[in-house]
C-alpha cells in the first residue's frame, strides 16, 4: 500500500506494462491485483509453457524500483526450475540484487519468468541454456542444507594416499550447536597406522559435551552415484552395498556409524547411519569442499613464524587479542603467563567469551589457540609475575621466558616490565609492549630488538623524556583504561584496545621476522584514536626517535676482574663444579 502512495506513476506505469504485454501474448494470463501478507503489491499472473500452467506472483517490495521486484510460484512448496532459491520458492532470473536497476519493470521480470521455463523446457533439445544469473557462493548453496559433511585438505590428502583395496576405518566427529549438524572426519585408518586429521578436541573427543563422535567406514565405490538419493532405508543402503561386495560389516547389524562413499576421483557421498529401537535409519549428509586449494591465505614472510615461541605476560584485553592474532598469523608455539580468572566483567573487552568465564585465563585462551591450531604447543603458567609467589616456581617462569623468541607485555605495569626488561636484555630477548591510554584516546607501542635497539629500559627512558617535552595530557595513561578527571569518567572501549591490539601483532610479527626485515623503522610510536592531547585526528601516529644499539665490537663476555673470580671459584667448588 505504502508504495502506491510513494510511487503512484511509476505503479501506474507497471499496470500498463503489464496490461500490454498480456494483451500481445498468448503465454500470458490472470493478471490480478493485490497484496502480500507483508502488504507489498503483488500481482498474480499464469504462464504456460507446453501446456503446464504456472501459477506465479509477481512482488513488488515497498523500496520498488530502488530494491528489485521478484517472481516466485504462488504455491510455496512448488519446486519449478533448477533456477530457483529453495528457501523461497523465488527464481533467479536475468535481473536481481547484484545487477538490478530501477529500469527494470515487472513486465521485463514477467518475460524473464516465461524464457526461464520454455528454455529448461527446449532448451536442452535445440542446445540452448537458460537465461540467468544464477552463480551461488558457497554459502548460498548450502543454505538449506542442515546436515553438513565438511572435506577438509587434510582428509582429502588423506585419502589420496591410503589404499582402496578395503574399507577404511573412519572417525567423524558432529557438531550440533544450531539448527544444523556439522560432520567432519577427526581420523582415517586405526591404530599406529591412524592419520589423526587436524580437528580440534572440542569436536574429536566424545567426552567434550558439545560433540557427537561416530565410528565408521570410507568404502570405495565407483558406481555410488547410481545409488538412489536421497538414501533414507538403511537396508537399501546395505542391499546396494552388499550387491558390490562393499558393506564393510560381516552380518546385517551393525551400530550407529558414518559411512563416507568414495570414487576413483575422491568424490564423496556421506550418509550417516543411526539405529534405534525402530530400525536403522540412513541420512545423507551434503558434502561441503573446504580444501581450499591454491589459496594462500598468510603473506609470504609470515612462514617463519611457525619455527618460533612467543611469551605473552597479561591475558586481559590486549594480551588475549594479540594471542589469538598471533595464532591466526602462525604462531603455534607460546608460553602463557597471567594469575586471574576471567569474569563477566571483563567481557566488555577481553578477546574471550562466556564459555570461559571463570576459568584460569591461560588455560581460556590456550583453548581459543587450539581452536585455531589443534596441534599448537601452547604452555600455561598461572602466575603473578613480580607477585607473591614462590621463589623457586619464579626462577622456572623466567627460566621459560628467557627461552622464548620474543617476549609481549601485555601487563601495562611498570613492575612488571622492568622484570621482563632485566631478563631479556641479560639473555637478548626481543621484548614488545604496549598500553593504552585512559578514555581511548590513543596508545603507546615500543620494542627493544637485540641488535637493532637499545636496551628495554633505555627504550623507556626515551619515551619518557620525549612525553615530558609534550603538553600535559588531559589525563594520565592507567592500566585500566579508565580515568576519573572532575568527576568524569574517561573510559576505553573494546574499539580502542583492539586497534593496539592489531598494531601490536604487527610489531610482533616484524620482531619475528627479523631486524633486517622489519617495516618499522622506529621503536615506538604513539598511535591516536581521536582527536585529543596530541593528536591532531584519529589514527594520527607519533614515531619516537630512541636510542639503537651500541655499535662497534661486543664488550667481552669476561673482564680480567671477571677471569680472575671466574678461576678463585673454579679453585672453591672443585669438582663440584660440574
Amino acid at each position: 500500500m505504502r508504495l502506491l502512495i510513494e510511487q503512484p506513476i511509476r505503479m501506474r506505469a507497471e499496470t500498463r506494462g503489464l496490461d500490454e504485454l498480456a494483451g500481445s501474448s498468448v503465454w500470458l494470463t490472470k493478471l490480478e491485483w493485490g497484496f502480500t501478507e507483508s502488504k507489498d503489491v503483488c500481482v498474480d499472473f499464469d504462464i504456460t509453457v507446453n501446456e503446464r500452467v504456472h501459477e506465479a506472483v509477481l512482488v513488488y517490495p515497498a523500496l520498488f524500483p530502488e530494491a528489485p521486484a521478484y517472481v516466485r510460484p504462488r504455491k510455496p512448496d512448488e519446486a519449478w526450475s533448477a533456477h530457483q532459491y529453495p528457501s523461497t520458492g523465488t527464481l533467479c532470473l536475468e535481473w536481481g540484487p547484484d545487477n538490478w536497476h530501477p529500469g527494470v519493470t515487472g513486465a521485463d521480470l514477467v518475460v524473464s519468468t516465461h524464457k526461464l521455463l520454455a528454455y529448461e523446457k527446449f532448451g536442452p533439445v535445440i542446445g540452448v541454456v537458460a537465461p540467468s544469473r544464477h552463480e551461488l557462493t558457497l554459502g548460498q548453496r548450502v543454505r538449506s542444507e542442515t546436515q553438513r559433511f565438511l572435506v577438509t585438505q587434510q582428509l582429502q590428502s588423506a585419502l589420496e594416499k591410503a589404499s582402496r583395496a578395503a574399507p577404511i576405518l573412519l572417525s567423524v566427529g558432529t557438531l550440533h550447536r544450531r539448527p544444523e549438524f556439522i560432520a567432519m572426519a577427526t581420523q582415517l585408518g586405526d591404530g599406529a597406522s591412524a592419520v589423526d586429521l587436524g580437528v580440534p578436541k572440542e569436536i574429536s573427543d566424545p567426552d567434550v559435551f558439545s560433540a557427537w563422535v561416530r565410528k565408521g567406514f570410507v568404502v570405495w565405490c565407483d558406481e555410488w552415484a547410481s545409488l538412489p538419493k536421497p538414501v533414507k532405508d538403511q537396508a537399501v543402503l546395505r542391499d546396494y552395498l552388499k550387491a558390490k561386495g562393499n558393506w564393510p560389516w560381516q552380518g546385517d547389524e551393525q551400530q550407529s556409524a558414518f559411512l563416507l562413499l568414495a570414487d576413483e576421483q575422491l568424490r564423496l557421498r556421506p550418509i550417516a547411519i543411526v539405529k534405534s529401537a525402530e530400525g536403522s535409519t540412513a541420512f545423507e549428509y551434503f558434502s561441503v569442499d573446504c580444501t581450499d586449494k591454491g589459496q594462500v591465505r598468510q603473506p609470504k614472510r609470515n612462514a617463519v613464524l611457525t619455527q618460533k615461541k612467543v611469551a605473552i605476560v597479561g591475558l586481559g584485553s590486549v594480551g588475549s587479542k594479540v594471542a589469538v592474532s598471533l595464532a591466526r598469523s602462525g604462531v603455534t608455539r607460546f608460553l602463557l603467563i597471567d594469575d586471574d580468572i576471567l569474569k563477566p566483567s571483563n567481557l566488555a573487552r577481553n578477546q574471550l567469551d562466556w564459555s570461559s568465564i571463570g576459568y584460569d585465563k591461560v588455560d581460556a585462551v590456550q583453548s581459543a589457540i587450539r581452536l585455531i591450531h589443534p596441534a599448537a604447543e601452547v604452555a600455561c603458567r598461572s602466575f603473578r609475575f613480580a607477585g607473591q609467589e614462590s621463589s623457586s616456581y619464579n626462577t622456572t617462569v623466567l627460566e621459560q621466558i628467557a627461552a622464548c623468541d620474543l617476549v609481549i607485555d601485555a601487563t601495562a605495569s611498570p613492575k612488571v616490565f622492568s622484570s621482563i626488561a632485566a631478563i631479556c636484555t641479560r639473555r637478548k630477548v626481543p621484548v614488545v609492549w604496549g598500553e593504552v591510554f585512559a578514555g581511548g584516546i590513543g596508545a603507546l607501542m615500543a620494542r627493544s630488538l637485540p641488535g637493532l635497539d637499545a636496551d628495554p629500559l633505555e627504550i623507556r627512558r626515551a619515551i619518557h623524556v620525549y612525553l615530558a617535552g609534550m603538553p600535559e595530557a588531559p589525563f594520565q595513561h592507567a592500566q585500566n583504561y579508565d580515568a576519573d578527571v572532575d568527576e568524569e569518567v574517561f573510559v576505553a572501549g573494546d574499539a580502542e584496545v583492539s586497534s593496539l591490539a592489531a598494531s601490536l601483532t604487527q610489531f610482533a610479527i616484524d620482531a619475528l621476522v627479523g631486524s633486517e626485515a622489519s617495516r618499522f623503522p622506529n621503536s615506538a610510536y604513539l598511535i591516536g584514536f581521536q582527536k585529543a592531547w596530541i593528536f591532531e585526528a584519529p589514527f594520527d601516529t607519533h614515531p619516537i626517535a630512541c636510542p639503537r644499539a651500541a655499535e662497534g665490537p661486543e664488550a667481552p663476555a669476561y673482564s680480567d676482574e671477571s677471569l680472575v673470580a671466574l678461576g678463585e671459584l673454579i679453585s672453591m667448588f672443585g669438582e663440584k663444579s660440574c
